[in-house]
C-alpha cells in the first residue's frame, strides 16, 4: 500500500487532507446547486409576473365564441396581436398563447405563432388539447402560477407562467400562458459558474 511508505504522522495528514478535500467538494457542490435552485425560482417568479402583466392587457370579451376554424378571423387576430405585442419586448419569452378550461379539459384558443407561421404544424390550433402542466393551469384560474419544473410537450421543453384572463365584467374566460425554452432556463441557472449568458 502507498500509505505504508509514510510514517504514522504522515499517514494521518494524508487521510485528514483527503477528508477535508471531500468535505470541501460536498460544500462546494451544495452551494452550487443551491444557487441553481435560487436562479430557477427567480425565473419562475418572472414567468408568473410576465403572464400576469400580459393577461392584464387582454380584454377577454368574445374569447369564448371562438371555435375551431376561426383562426385568422378578425377576433382571433386581435387577440394574437395583443399578446404578441405584449410579450415581444421580453427576449426570454419564446411564445404566448391563450387557453380555455372547460370542465377540467384544457385546450388552446390563441397561439401568437399564428402571426408568423399561419397554420403550419408549429402552431396550436383552436381546440387542440393541453395535457402538460394541467394542475398548474387549472390553479391559474384563481391567480398567476408557474410550472414547478421543465416539462416536455409536442412543441418542445419549457418552463411556463400562467395567469387568468378576464372579460369586461371581470369574469375569468381564459388563461394566458408564456414559455421560456429549456435551453434558456439551463443557461440562466448555470450562468454564474459558466458565464453562458449575460443576465441583467
Amino acid at each position: 500500500m502507498v500509505l505504508e511508505r509514510f510514517t504514522g504522522r504522515g499517514r494521518v495528514l494524508i487521510v485528514v487532507s483527503c477528508l477535508l478535500l471531500a468535505v470541501g467538494a460536498v460544500i462546494l457542490a451544495a452551494g452550487f446547486f443551491g444557487q441553481v435552485q435560487v436562479r430557477k425560482e427567480l425565473l419562475q417568479e418572472e414567468l408568473k409576473i410576465t403572464a400576469s402583466q400580459i393577461a392584464g392587457q387582454v380584454n377577454g370579451d368574445g374569447l369564448l365564441t371562438l371555435r375551431p376554424g376561426d383562426e385568422g378571423t378578425p377576433l382571433y387576430l386581435s387577440f394574437a396581436r395583443t399578446i404578441y405585442q405584449a410579450r415581444s419586448g421580453n427576449p426570454h419569452i419564446s411564445n404566448a398563447y391563450i387557453l380555455r378550461v372547460d370542465n377540467g379539459t384544457i385546450s388552446y384558443v390563441i397561439d401568437d405563432f399564428y402571426l408568423a407561421h399561419g397554420l403550419d404544424p408549429s402552431v396550436a390550433r383552436i381546440g387542440y388539447p393541453v395535457t402538460e402542466d394541467k394542475a398548474v393551469i387549472i390553479s391559474a384560474l384563481g391567480g398567476p402560477q408557474n410550472s414547478p419544473d421543465i416539462y416536455t410537450s409536442k412543441w418542445g421543453s419549457f418552463l411556463s407562467g400562467y395567469a387568468p384572463i378576464r372579460d369586461s365584467n371581470g369574469t375569468v374566460v381564459g388563461i394566458l400562458g408564456v414559455d421560456e425554452t429549456s435551453d434558456f432556463v439551463f443557461q440562466y441557472e448555470y450562468s454564474t459558474v459558466f458565464n453562458l449568458v449575460d443576465v441583467e
